[in-house]
Formats: structure tokens, C-alpha cells, sequence
């Protein structure tokens, strides 16, 4: 039976969900909400999730949000390859540490700090000081993290949670480069992380989990 996949085009969040959906081959039915219509507050959905979030999947009868808790449930409800989370404990453990990285230090200090900045306050000006700061977190992070590349991937021999979530950091910073330009903050891409991005846009999925209103 395909599991119910909510859904809202442009988090980065929910989009690591779809992508990991689609890498595991798991059937789905995708149930795009509009964040601009308040579909995730209305109570057809607060019903499912009293948080109102995305992403959001219903296997079975069984409710889950939160998209780390969601990728560990899919990889051990599907255990098929390719795994999420592959290799023996200690393995498993250093990708949950990467991509808890890159939650708490790349994209919360990094990438959502610029983008509200950015986006979200208005007409007041973005603060310098704040883009500054954010701007060189992302560079120590990503020069970090491309350091931690084991071969082609974050986890050795294929992709995993941690390159899907490190992942939608490096599209967001992409993003804001095309919306404004003078942030230029693609430039902040290592080159170990520019072709490791590539990889992952050549996925014969990718262009089906794009943001269509980012084309």
C-alpha cells in the first residue's frame, strides 16, 4: 500500500523527504499543499498533524512529521537497498552526526539566518552584520564538510540522509544566488561540493522533486 506524502514545494525540509522516497523506490501518493492558500492550517490537516507542518507522511494509519525522524522510519520500514542509513553502527552513527551538522550549524546559522534577512523582514534592510556572520558560518561549515567527503558521497560508495539534507542547504543557497545576485553566495561552494551537487541534479528523479516555481 503507498503511504500519503504531504508535501509543500520550496521547504527544504519536506524536500529531503520526497527525494529519499524516491531513492528508496517506496510508492507514494504526493499530496502538494499550498503555503500561500494556508492549506497546512486548515483543519483537514491540523487533524493529521496538530503542528501544521510539512513534510508529513500517513503509512498504514500511522502518522509521522519531522523529516530526520521521517528518513530513519522510511529506512527501517523499507529496508531494501539503498539504505539511508547503510554500513554498521558506528557507520549509521557518523551520518546521523553529518546531517545533524548540518541542521544546526549550516542551516540554522547559515542559510535560514540569510534567508530571513532577506525575505522576511519586510522593507527593513537586511542587517550586514547578520549576513556577514551567516555567510562565513556556511563557508566554515561547507569547507568542513567537503573534508568529510568519502569518495563520491558524504557516506562512502552511494548517497545517503546526510547528503539529501546537506543537499536542499546547497539548492536554498542557489536559490537565494538567482533571486540576488549580490549575495553571491554560490561562490561560497568548495569545488568538492560544487561536483558532489551535480551528482545529485543528474538523479533520473531529480527534476520530478524540483520546486516548480524555482524553474
Amino acid at each position: 500500500m503507498a503511504l500519503d506524502f504531504y508535501h509543500g514545494h520550496g521547504s527544504p525540509f519536506s524536500w529531503r523527504v520526497w527525494l529519499a522516497l524516491e531513492y528508496k523506490k517506496i510508492p507514494y501518493n504526493l499530496k502538494v499543499l499550498s503555503f500561500q492558500a494556508g492549506d497546512t492550517r486548515k483543519p483537514e490537516f491540523v487533524a493529521i498533524n496538530p503542528r501544521h507542518q510539512v513534510p508529513t507522511i500517513v503509512d498504514d494509519g500511522f502518522v509521522l512529521w519531522e523529516s530526520m525522524a521521517i528518513l530513519e522510519y522510511l529506512d527501517e520500514r523499507f529496508d531494501a537497498a539503498p539504505k539511508l542509513y547503510p554500513g554498521d553502527v558506528r557507520e549509521r552513527a557518523r551520518i546521523r552526526r553529518l546531517a545533524r551538522e548540518v541542521e544546526q550549524y549550516a542551516y540554522a546559522q547559515g542559510i535560514d539566518r540569510i534567508v530571513d534577512e532577506l525575505f522576511w523582514k519586510g522593507d527593513a534592510p537586511p542587517d550586514a552584520k547578520v549576513m556577514e556572520e551567516s555567510k562565513q558560518k556556511l563557508a566554515e561549515e561547507l569547507e568542513g564538510l567537503a573534508k568529510e567527503m568519502n569518495g563520491d558521497w558524504l557516506g562512502g560508495g552511494a548517497m545517503t540522509a546526510a547528503d539529501i539534507t546537506l543537499y536542499t542547504v546547497v539548492a536554498y543557497m542557489k536559490r537565494v544566488t538567482v533571486r540576488k545576485p549580490e549575495t553571491a553566495l554560490t561562490q561560497l561552494l568548495p569545488p568538492k561540493i560544487e561536483a558532489w551537487a551535480k551528482r545529485i541534479e543528474a538523479l533520473p528523479y531529480f527534476d520530478k522533486t524540483f520546486p516548480p516555481h524555482w524553474k
